[in-house]
């Protein structure tokens, strides 16, 4: 996959500006608070419905307009692709894809691929299990549309579950909970399957980059957390009859304190350095290489699902490795389209023999110029 061309308009601090990216690295530099951020807010935006920064889409609005729009054309599998994100005030927000019209934007979800790289990734690594939950369910969302469809019936169900069981007593709501539960077992379960089965496989690339990234020194794991304990060669049934066992005896549990506490939302998983939690044990240089073993897992884990590598943004991110790592993961990246932000374009002097397209980012206004080194 390859993103050619972005458009925004109205979009934070850009009036109409048009960017033209190249197939390797794309270096966008300038000061601080010019609007580099923002260009890869919009591209998440593309591949997601989201952004990574606000859950209100009136935060993305230019000042004094009524709406935004984000355009985006991309190379996917041969073919030329476009997604557009748009947000009016009087109207509401939705999606266009190859020109059709899209009420909800998460159907936008799966057709690009982005891994956003950023200091506030380390919120993985070391953040709440529901920064976690976040993570595992848009990586998912994007790489398989069933998830997303057993993800969001999933919430649904807990959503109105959640509010019979607060109003059980008073609205009698109590003989509706044991039929949502049969069908919150069956999505349940099967959320909680799919996310085994990824945390799985990017514990096996990410066990291989921590090696290699520190010669052998150090080893990583990560250990899914769930409603049940489970064996590697669970399936779905397994995780099915488990979640459905588990709300039946806990239904009187549930009904007196007026929660749902069982299930994938309570999800969480763990990474561990060298046997010890990275949340409570590990330095920030160690958290850092988690972070970017984690990135780097991502991709591989995508393109052996998609077929084709994802695109790669980073944000700032180079600040916070050193030297060696900045290097890692700068010689990983030989055929992965990325888009770096920068304060400094001096840094990226020394990459030879790359194709590296530059834009220099002042108040809203792009220019770009092409380094082949």
């Amino acid at each position: 996959m390859t993103v050619k061309q972005l458009e925004l308009i109205n979009f934070r601090n850009y009036n109409k500006q048009t960017i033209n990216f190249g197939e390797g690295i794309n270096i966008l530099y300038g000061q601080n608070a010019q609007g580099k951020t923002n260009i890869l807010e919009a591209l998440y935006i593309s591949a997601t419905g989201k952004s990574h920064r606000t859950n209100n889409y009136r935060d993305l609005i230019r000042h004094e307009s009524n709406g935004f729009e984000v355009n985006l054309t991309a190379t996917i599998a041969g073919r030329d692709n476009t997604i557009s994100v748009k947000y009016i005030l009087e109207r509401g927000k939705y999606a266009e894809i190859n020109g059709v019209k899209r009420e909800k934007l998460s159907d936008i979800l799966g057709t690009l691929n982005m891994i956003f790289f950023s200091p506030e990734t380390l919120e993985v690594i070391k953040g709440s299990p529901a920064v976690r939950r976040r993570f595992i369910d848009i990586f998912l969302c994007q790489t398989n549309r069933q998830y997303l469809h057993f993800l969001k019936r999933y919430n649904t169900l807990i959503k109105n579950k959640s509010i019979a069981l607060k109003n059980e007593k008073k609205d009698k709501f109590g003989d509706t909970i044991p039929v949502w539960n049969e069908q919150i077992s069956n999505y349940g379960g099967k959320i909680a399957y799919y996310r085994m089965k990824a945390i799985n496989e990017l514990n096996a690339y990410m066990k291989r980059e921590i090696k290699s990234i520190t010669g052998n020194l150090e080893e990583s794991d990560m250990t899914y957390k769930t409603y049940c304990s489970f064996a590697e060669d669970a399936d779905q049934e397994f995780f099915i009859s488990r979640l459905s066992e588990e709300l039946i005896k806990g239904l009187e549990k549930e009904k007196h304190i007026g929660q749902c506490i069982y299930g994938p939302h309570r999800d969480d998983f763990e990474i561990l350095l060298n046997e010890m939690s990275s949340r409570q044990y590990c330095s920030q240089g160690q958290q850092r290489t988690l972070a970017l073993s984690l990135i780097i897992a991502e991709l591989f884990y995508v393109e052996n699902i998609k077929g084709e590598k994802p695109v790669l943004l980073l944000d700032d991110v180079m600040s916070e490795l050193d030297q060696s790592r900045q290097e890692y993961l700068l010689k990983g990246l030989m055929d992965v389209q990325t888009i770096i932000t920068t304060t400094d374009e001096l840094s990226y002097h020394d990459m030879k023999n790359r194709n590296i397209k530059k834009f220099f980012i002042e108040k809203g206004i792009i220019s770009s110029k092409v380094d082949l080194n």
